[in-house]
């Protein structure tokens, strides 16, 4: 996740893409680790996590095409600009929803855990 946040600081789209590309790779693999380790709702949660930070790798890749398409001057090129644009947009509205529903899940096991250390104390 912190690669993310220092590739999008970064002024280079090159090593923007390439870190994207890295961290996709790095999602993936981390997926199938927990694929092997979990079962049930454990891995139900840990790759709504992974999918999220995946999808934000992929919007970011998705980020230095749109600027290697600004050519307002070419309707073709324009036209990809205004399609990867849009694919951002729906990428960033699953993000929010996957980030959403990860934090109420974790509140949830929080609060779980908190009410069975709770009553085992009592």
């Amino acid at each position: 996740m912190w690669i993310l946040v220092f590739a999008g600081l970064l002024h280079s789209e090159i090593v923007r893409a390439l870190l994207a590309v890295g961290c996709t790779g790095l999602m993936i693999f981390q997926w199938l680790i927990y694929r092997k380790t979990d079962r049930g709702t454990q891995l139900l949660f840990l790759s709504l996590v992974v999918t999220a930070l995946g999808l934000s790798s992929v919007w970011l890749g998705l980020n230095v095409v749109r600027f290697y398409t600004y050519d307002p001057e070419s309707p073709q090129t324009w036209a990809w600009h205004m399609l990867i644009a849009h694919v951002q947009e729906i990428i960033e509205w699953t993000v929010v929803a996957l980030v959403s529903v990860v934090f109420l899940w974790g509140l949830l096991l929080v609060a779980r855990w908190l009410n069975r250390r709770f009553f085992a104390a009592s």
